[in-house]
């Protein structure tokens, strides 16, 4: 996240959440600021099937010119299986 961009960041961000929560088989979703490096945000978003998180996928993938322009950077966009939560 580029930090001289972060107010515009918190002011996109809840409809940024609600775009997301759009997508077929949204379960959940978490963005995080990493407190030990600001410069740095996590997200993690729970699909109910592997081909709804594979779409999604497509089009973060996509939409890589708009992040750029509100300072996102992407550095590994990982589908990943849960195993477990509680």
């Amino acid at each position: 996240m580029d930090a001289s961009m972060r107010e515009m960041q918190k002011h996109v961000l809840p409809s940024l959440v609600e775009g997301v929560k759009q997508n077929p088989g949204f379960v959940r979703g978490f963005w995080a600021d990493d407190l030990d490096d600001p410069d740095r945000s996590v997200t993690f978003i729970v699909f109910e099937t592997l081909e709804q998180a594979q779409g999604f996928h497509e089009a973060v993938l996509a939409n890589a010119p708009d992040q750029q322009t509100s300072g996102v950077k992407r550095n590994d966009l990982r589908i990943v299986e849960v195993q477990a939560d509680a």
